[in-house]
């Protein structure tokens, strides 16, 4: 049996295509003209606070658009907490807030832990992100050692 294909058949897969290419374009996260991502590592390179520039989170995570990832780079026995503020610019001067502290005792071998801190999951133009990561013993340790800072200004947020 031969198959013919008429003008209302292509005229449906027409159709089909092209809704097809806008649930893509709808359902992909809008991507920035410019990678504010930066990362913070301890002084012997055995943690890393990695801040991701409009990604997409963890899976199942929803609409994360910044966030920090927070990896363990060492057999070293050690845990890793990440620290991150914000400073916004405002009309009144620059305002600093603390946005707390994240723990990852995954190991080496483990997963990476993904911290979403952000207003609205979001940093915007112009916010400076400071982020401080060390070596901790267990998620109680507060104190660290071998820690180590970066900071950057967003561009485009």
């Amino acid at each position: 049996m031969k198959l013919q294909f008429g003008r209302s058949a292509r005229r449906v897969s027409t159709v089909a295509a092209a809704s097809i290419g806008t649930v893509l374009l709808v359902s992909n996260p809008a991507f920035a003209a410019y990678n504010d991502g930066f990362a913070a590592i301890t002084t012997n390179s055995c943690g890393s606070a990695i801040f991701v520039d409009h990604g997409e989170g963890a899976p199942g995570g929803g609409s994360n658009d910044d966030y920090v990832l927070i990896r363990d780079n060492c057999s070293d026995s050690h845990g890793v907490r990440a620290y991150a503020w914000v400073t916004e610019r405002t009309s009144a001067g620059d305002l600093t807030y603390s946005l707390g502290s994240k723990y990852n005792g995954n190991g080496v071998a483990g997963a990476d832990v993904v911290w979403d801190p952000f207003i609205d999951g979001n940093v915007r133009a112009g916010d400076t992100v400071k982020l401080r990561i060390c070596l901790v013993d267990g998620s109680g340790d507060t104190t660290g050692a071998a820690c180590g800072s970066a900071s950057h200004t967003s561009v485009d947020g």
